[in-house]
Formats: structure tokens, sequence, C-alpha cells
């Protein structure tokens, strides 16, 4: 049976709990898209033990999903996305809940932890998924062009080793990730 880092139960209770904050606040909701650039490197062990993996090309890898921000200080949000990240023929699904604070004019700083999940079926590919969930910790600036656009670059260490190349021969492979993309807010 494979083992998860958070149960369902948990993840639900999480969801509740971001979605009542989201809505008790006197702040407005701001939502939007995003999408952008990933290069990822992947960080593993080969059957000997010794360091291996993966570092993507600068153009294969994407990432596309929906943004929701609440301000809950004059200089202070936090920030929830949903994702769809296109990795080294993995697909994750990922849920980042970042703290954005705008420390100077139109730039802010985020950070916050990030879950992942591989919904993709090991038959289809050379992989063996150690384990579907796992976290990661983002950092990274965001640059507000305008009221509806932002400029994002974003650092992503994986704290879970997640799954085994069997092709390339890499074992225990946690991803870093380097974004950069464009939100746009639609209100």
């Amino acid at each position: 049976m494979e083992s998860m880092i958070f149960s369902k139960p948990s993840l639900i209770t999480l969801f509740f709990l971001s979605s009542v904050f989201t809505y008790s606040q006197k702040y407005p909701l701001k939502y939007g898209i995003k999408a952008g650039w990933n290069y990822s490197n992947v960080n593993a062990v080969d059957e000997k033990g010794e360091s291996s993996g993966y570092l993507s090309d600068i153009i294969d890898e994407a990432y596309a999903g929906f943004v929701f921000e609440r301000q809950i200080s004059e200089k202070s949000c936090i920030q929830s996305n949903l994702l769809i990240s296109f990795t080294d023929r993995v697909t994750f699904l990922e849920l980042p809940i970042y703290y954005k604070y705008n420390f100077y004019k139109r730039w802010s700083l985020i950070a916050g932890p990030k879950l992942n999940y591989i919904p993709d079926s090991e038959e289809s590919q050379p992989y063996y998924f150690r384990r579907r969930f796992g976290i990661s910790g983002d950092i990274g600036l965001n640059y507000e062009v305008s009221k509806h656009f932002v400029i994002e670059g974003c650092f992503s260490k994986g704290f879970t080793e997640q799954y085994d190349d069997l092709v390339l021969t890499y074992y225990n492979a946690r991803r870093d990730v380097y974004r950069i993309g464009l939100i746009y807010f639609i209100n």
C-alpha cells in the first residue's frame, strides 16, 4: 500500500480552513489565472547510491492554473494556487499556499509550503511512483506590472522522494523547480 504524507481527511480539513479564512476577511478576494515555464533539477541517486538525476531543457516544461489572493493587512496577502505542472514527462498537480509581503512599491516576496500530487499512471511511463503525495517549500518574488498583471519568479525545493526513473536508472527523485511566469488577475 502506498504511504502518504497527508491523509484525505487532513487535505479536506486544510481546504476547509483555507476556504473559511478566504471568506472571513474584510478585504476582497482577488482571483485570476497564471502560466509560465519550469526549469527542473531532479535530485536522485543511481543504483550505486551516488548522485544522479535529471536537468530539464529550458523550454520543454510549463505550468498553468488558477490563483486566489486574499489581502490580510495593508502590505500582506495569503495567496493560493491550483496548478498543473508538466515536468520530465511527469504531471504534477500542485497546491501552494503563500504568504505574500509587499516590501517595496510594486515588489513582493512570496514564501510557503506546496503540496504536490502525481496523477499519472505508471503503466504509461517508465516510472515507479514511491509517493504520489509530496511536499515542497517555495520562495520567490512578484512584480506588479499593473492592476491586472504580475510577473512572478519562484524557486521550489522538493522535500519528498516521489519517484524512480526505471529507464534512466535514477531513484528516490526529489524535484527542485525554478519558475518564471505571468499572473493575470481578472478582478
